[in-house]
């Protein structure tokens, strides 16, 4: 429920320990949430709200499509048969000159999430400057991706990695379904997959190559991954 004991205790026993949670009723009163009276986030309801506004697909390139583009490509036979189908991953949504920057009012961050350690960490106008908004946009600048819409069809999904800044995230998802598979840290990477200097595995590919070995009776106990359907 966010009260302050529970945000403690949520802080001691599973964000200190690194132990992955479930949190359950967060999203119940957001209005981005289809069944709270409204059409929610659905993907139908996202087009039809902004079906002409381009979307980005990763956080490294540059490449965007329009909503409405991309509910051609994933109803079309390219989409439905690609083994590592186009996901939209876009991480500036919620940028103030961005068209879509309304949803950022119509869902909140769980409040055992609240404290920005981004925000803390960078510098800020009041370290110095004569010129307030000039640093107000070089910390904005200088401020790492920390939100994402995330959107795709059947068998789409991030690959197996660790986050790059070495952060925890928070996920909520709003149709569809998620499966996660989250592994202890002792696991050795070249075992699952990760292979340095090697390009990450699509998450389709990953499922049909290594999910059958990771859960098997062989596979070592103290690696055994947590498996969530979400």
């Amino acid at each position: 429920d966010g009260n302050d004991h529970a945000c403690t205790r949520f802080a001691l026993e599973y964000e200190r320990a690194n132990i992955p949670a479930k949190i359950v009723g967060a999203a119940r009163t957001w209005k981005a949430l289809p069944s709270n009276g409204s059409d929610g986030w659905t993907f139908d309801n996202l087009v039809g709200r902004f079906g002409d506004v381009a979307w980005r697909f990763s956080d490294i390139h540059g490449e965007m499509l329009t909503l409405r583009t991309y509910g051609k490509y994933i109803s079309t036979a390219e989409g439905l048969t690609d083994d590592s189908p186009l996901a939209i991953y876009d991480a500036e949504f919620g940028d103030e000159d961005s068209p879509t920057s309304v949803l950022l009012d119509e869902y909140t961050v769980p409040q055992c999430f609240s404290p920005d350690l981004f925000d803390l960490a960078l510098p800020s106008a009041s370290d110095g400057g004569d010129d307030g908004g000039t640093d107000d946009i070089a910390t904005c600048a200088n401020r790492p991706p920390y939100r994402w819409i995330l959107i795709g069809p059947a068998r789409s999904g991030t690959g197996l990695h660790v986050d790059p800044l070495w952060t925890n995230a928070w996920v909520t998802v709003l149709q569809g379904r998620k499966r996660w598979l989250l592994f202890p840290p002792c696991t050795p990477p070249e075992t699952i997959g990760m292979i340095e200097d090697q390009p990450q595995i699509p998450s389709s590919v990953w499922f049909r190559d290594y999910y059958e070995k990771v859960t098997s009776v062989d596979w070592p106990e103290e690696r055994r991954p947590v498996e969530v359907l979400q």
